[in-house]
């Protein structure tokens, strides 16, 4: 749909709760490393989790 104009989108549902009050957006910053295995990516979570301040997800593609 790219390019779609935002006025051709359908409508919301009316229940929907509507756009949240204030401005919720935070710039975040992240890091993507790609591991060639489970074991290796294990070893890097460990490594990363001694880290304070960072908060770590896991992601299997």
């Amino acid at each position: 749909m790219a390019g779609k104009a935002k006025s051709d989108l359908p409508p919301l549902d009316p229940k929907c709760p509507g756009v949240p009050p204030g401005n919720r957006y935070r710039e975040q910053y992240g890091v993507i490393a790609v591991c060639p295995d489970e074991a290796s990516q294990r070893a890097l979570y460990e490594g990363l989790k001694a880290l304070q301040g960072a908060r770590l997800k896991v992601v299997v593609t």
